[in-house]
């Protein structure tokens, strides 16, 4: 009794103090919401007229959420995209990249297949694409996401090594795995934000310390929870060391972080993450204390099976934990979304992850199987901490701009060949490997420079422009015309031309700054160098002309008026039209020394076929390296085995390799027969070969990306040629083909039929057609519906279809929708007649 007594009189000022701060809170929560507008406010069915409100056309704020952000935001900021779906099948995913400065990132990659194997990074450090403006893609090592279209369908891609494991087994070996996954939402966004529960954020917030009395930390509440998500649907194929491709349908959620991280240090964190594949009900609970922000602030949804979105309101998470004995724990949570839920099941053994961007700490993950509401579900449990706020490299200096004076030519030294508007692909890779020489001094890049786009453009003639619009109107079929004979008009009135005065002082000028009085002398190759050539949307290698060993100044004035040409040549328009590529894009092109190498050949850093970053491959021959990019000859093969950045020789096939091409003395090049004795033996020793594989990961390193590079050895001095990305590796499949415009499953078994809309729209539409269909449809029968006061989760959808719903390009409506629209009047919000169900009629 005197116990208990003393108990109430020290508690009861405890009371008093934690509802005035609640108060407080909730009054501040209150106010701050009256003054800001919810951020996904951004449609509005009733603005006719406007495509952007009316879903037409995405808008601007979306795609800049969705993008990787600026480099200067990621000195304060999160920048984190995660995925995750699970199924009845025990298969389960989970991706990560963050996002850190100077082009550093995060990858986590969880997978486990059907079969028991479970497959992640052993790596999980790596760098990134670049993030300028141009940048929409995600990328940490081999892994890459980015979207389709923001908010509703994304990419996800992986092609490289994980290490597999299983349940009963920790230790593993590292496979090539390669996967290629769409997220498709499935519901509207939730975003966490003061208004989704403001008496739940005002208790966690009146719980915590506060630095000033009576000022809640609403500042910090928003700064840090900087959160958004949507459930959608993962589906896709795998393949493990060439195997065949394993499809995969999972149901789970993305998430996007952009919190400040300075607010996160000691954080503590529990999320649990659930589907009920039977019913396509999905949950997504977190508990988060943050000192001197909130303690224990519950926050999360539900999406129930008709798509509707409940914020979370009230969270109970019970955790047993484990023990020596178990490697399996218990978890109880009771939550309160709309309805009360109860779920509780099985914990799997966690796997640690460890985050180095975006914030410092680290984050258990355990597979988890439950029952919520008599069904079975599976998911996972995050839990973990914040250590400290991630290490901010010193500011790096602010790069270099594009000027707004650009010279006609540009030596391979000069920073500015590593722009690609200004020395086109070829030419900026060329400078930038001369960079790296310099640094790693183990191989030369030949010398030379770059006549400029800005010279293209000042040596383009009105007849020369009055010739390429007249193939551009034939090629895009505005008027009638030969598209052959069009190239070669175009292609004749450029070697005609006279190259300006301006630019053949600028070349000579610049040979004779690189090669002395004595230029004349020496051979050149000169190369086309288009921009958007080399790179990794578009290879365009062999399409655009080469010239070998050009000697003497009017000959490579010549050369260059050909590579100029050999844009408008039948095959490389064909190849542009084909890539999307402007016709009359912007070219530079590469003079550059020739080395009469004794031995010349290509090089891919990963299986050029299948793309196995394990694998590195060298093709060589003698002479010039011509023969090997042509394949005019059978050339050695040989392969190199990685395994961490490690290499052994693993095999040669030597070719036939019956000829070779060796530079004249005169200029130009010969190709002349090899000896019976040369050709029996392979033209690289294994030691040499292991040197050139070095030296690729190191150029690989340096770009950031798997490369095809172009090398020559004389003398035993390696040079390096060219390099380019490979450009195959992240192919479109036959799965994402057909299944691109897939509407997402709701549960693992639904039925649909196309009465009606079969006899409406028969066979396959084509992507625009369901693009409209959809829009447009979608938007009449919500007006429809707020006309009629009917309210429907579907009919309110923003980022996913509803009633009409594509599948391999041909348009059905659910079984269930049809039951409903007699049921409950609302398929078409119009009475019906017995005979129009029974015949499937009369449905949306």
């Amino acid at each position: 009794m005197v116990v208990s007594l003393i108990i109430t009189l020290f508690t009861a000022p405890l009371e008093i103090i934690y509802w005035i701060k609640w108060l407080i809170a909730y009054f501040a929560i209150r106010l701050y919401n009256a003054f800001h507008c919810k951020r996904f406010d951004l449609y509005d069915i009733k603005a006719l007229g406007d495509p952007v409100k009316l879903g037409y056309i995405v808008p601007r704020l979306e795609k800049e959420l969705e993008s990787p952000f600026q480099e200067s935001y990621l000195r304060t900021r999160a920048d984190e995209v995660v995925f995750y779906g699970v199924n009845s099948k025990s298969e389960c995913l989970l991706v990560r990249i963050a996002r850190g400065c100077n082009q550093v990132a995060d990858a986590w990659i969880y997978l486990r297949l059907a079969n028991g194997k479970i497959y992640n990074l052993s790596e999980t450090l790596g760098y990134q694409q670049s993030s300028d403006d141009k940048c929409q893609t995600f990328s940490c090592g081999k892994l890459q996401m980015h979207y389709l279209i923001p908010m509703r369908r994304w990419r996800i891609f992986f092609c490289g090594m994980l290490k597999e494991t299983s349940e009963n087994n920790d230790v593993g070996e590292e496979m090539f795995v390669k996967f290629v996954f769409l997220w498709k939402a499935s519901s509207d966004v939730y975003d966490l934000t003061l208004d989704s529960n403001p008496e739940g954020f005002a208790s966690a917030i009146a719980r915590a310390g506060w630095k000033l009395p009576f000022v809640p930390p609403i500042k910090k509440f928003t700064d840090t929870v900087n959160f958004y998500a949507q459930t959608g649907v993962v589906t896709g194929t795998i393949s493990v060391n060439d195997g065949p491709d394993y499809e995969i349908y999972l149901f789970g959620e993305r998430m996007r972080s952009l919190g400040k991280t300075a607010n996160i240090v000691g954080c503590k964190f529990t999320t649990i993450l659930g589907n009920t594949p039977s019913n396509g009900l999905n949950f997504h609970l977190c508990n988060v204390t943050i000192p001197y922000a909130f303690k224990n602030l519950p926050f999360g949804f539900v999406v129930d099976p008709d798509g509707g979105l409940e914020s979370v309101k009230e969270l109970d998470i019970n955790i047993n934990p484990f023990t020596a004995e178990n490697s399996q724990s218990l978890f109880k949570v009771n939550f309160r979304a709309g309805d009360r839920y109860e779920a509780s099941g099985k914990i799997g053994k966690p796997i640690v992850f460890y985050s180095g961007q975006g914030w410092s700490g680290y984050l258990d993950l355990s597979v988890i199987e439950f029952k919520v509401n008599n069904r079975k579900g599976s998911g996972l449990i995050l839990s973990g901490e914040v250590y400290k706020e991630p290490k901010r490299p010193a500011k790096p200096p602010p790069p270099i701009s594009v000027p707004e004076h650009i010279p006609l030519t540009v030596q391979f030294t000069d920073e500015l060949s590593h722009f690609g508007e200004i020395s086109g692909g070829k030419g900026s890779s060329l400078g930038k490997l001369t960079q790296l020489s310099k640094m790693e001094k183990t191989f030369i890049v030949p010398k030379g420079l770059i006549v400029t786009t800005t010279a293209y453009s000042q040596f383009l003639t009105p007849a020369i422009i009055d010739a390429v619009r007249n193939l551009e109107n034939i090629a895009y079929g505005n008027q009638k015309g030969d598209l052959q004979d069009a190239c070669n008009r175009v292609s004749n009135i450029v070697e005609g031309t006279s190259l300006p005065n301006k630019v053949c002082h600028s070349i000579i000028e610049d040979l004779k700054d690189i090669f002395g009085d004595e230029v004349n002398l020496y051979r050149f190759a000169v190369r086309s160098s288009a921009t958007g050539e080399d790179t990794a949307a578009m290879s365009a290698a062999g399409q655009m002309d080469t010239f070998l060993g050009v000697q003497g100044l009017k000959e490579i004035f010549t050369a260059v008026k050909k590579c100029w040409a050999s844009q408008f040549g039948y095959i490389a328009v064909e190849y542009k039209r084909r890539n999307g590529q402007i016709l009359n894009s912007p070219m530079a092109v590469v003079i550059q020394e020739m080395v009469a190498c004794d031995v010349s050949g290509v090089l891919f850093t990963c299986d050029p076929v299948t793309n196995n970053p394990s694998v590195i491959t060298i093709t060589a021959n003698y002479g010039l390296g011509e023969t090997v990019v042509s394949g005019s000859v059978e050339p050695d093969t040989f392969m190199l085995h990685r395994k961490y950045n490690k290499l052994e020789f693993q095999s040669v096939i030597v070719g036939a390799k019956h000829q070779r091409i060796i530079m004249q003395d005169s200029g130009g090049t010969v190709i002349e027969d090899i000896d019976e004795n040369s050709r029996a033996e392979s033209c690289l020793s294994r030691e040499t070969a292991l040197r050139l594989g070095k030296l690729s990961i190191k150029i690989e390193k340096f770009y950031k990306s798997s490369r095809d590079i172009e090398w020559g050895i004389l003398n035993d001095q390696i040079y390096i040629l060219q390099s380019r990305p490979v450009t195959n590796v992240a192919a479109e499949t036959d799965h994402e083909i057909k299944h691109e415009f897939d509407a997402p499953l709701r549960c693992e078994n639904e039925y649909f039929t196309v009465a009606n809309v079969g006899e409406v729209m028969p066979g396959a539409t084509s992507p625009l057609g369901i693009d409209l269909i959809l829009k447009c449809f979608g938007n009449i029968l919500k007006r429809m519906a707020e006309e009629k006061g009917v309210t429907d989760n579907f009919l309110n959808s923003k980022y996913y279809p509803s009633g009409i719903l594509p599948y391999y390009n041909s348009m059905m409506i659910t079984v269930a929708e049809t039951r409903a629209a007699e049921d409950e009047k609302r398929a078409l919000l119009l009475p019906l007649t017995p005979g129009d169900t029974e015949s499937g009629a009369g449905v949306a």
